[in-house]
């Protein structure tokens, strides 16, 4: 089992502040480095006939988000990764799929406050990361979903 969780996220409000060194690390962290390890793991799942692939996305990949270009354009790579994985392995028993999640407090992601941030939200509060926990576990377990960006955002982008 892969799953891809560890990101970065710097906040650039206009383009002309997002340096090359932003670009770069947000590509190396966000895509290139769980790109390395499905490379690296899943010709093993392959062969066992058996394994789950799961990337941690963003609703940013969707939406354009707010910490900057960089940041979306790492998470929409991540999509096309699970959609082009998820069709060459899930013959073999491997599935690949990602989660996009939107406001979950406690990430140290959030600009601005709690509460301003909770008016956009429909259900009126942040996400938890409990709740994203929940979500990739139903996901790991499942040995139908694959090729799948799962949102998870409160109902913030319908059909997400």
């Amino acid at each position: 089992m892969l799953v891809a969780n560890a990101g970065v996220g710097v906040r650039r409000d206009v383009i002309e502040d997002v340096t090359r060194a932003d670009w770069d690390t947000h590509i190396a962290v966000n895509l290139t480095a769980p790109f390395l390890l499905a490379q690296r793991l899943a010709p093993g799942m392959r062969e066992r006939g058996f394994g789950r692939i799961l990337f941690m996305s963003s609703v940013a990949a969707f939406t354009g988000g707010v910490v900057g270009p960089h940041y979306a354009a790492s998470k929409a790579g991540l999509h096309g990764l699970t959609h082009w994985l998820a069709s060459r392995f899930a013959g073999a028993g491997v599935t690949v799929n990602a989660i996009a999640p939107a406001l979950i407090e406690d990430t140290g992601m959030l600009p601005g406050g709690s509460d301003e941030l909770s008016a956009k939200i429909p259900v009126g509060r942040l996400g938890k990361p409990e709740e994203v926990a929940d979500l990739a576990l139903a996901v790991i377990r499942n040995g139908y979903i694959t090729n799948q960006v799962i949102g998870i955002d409160g109902g913030m982008r319908p059909g997400g």
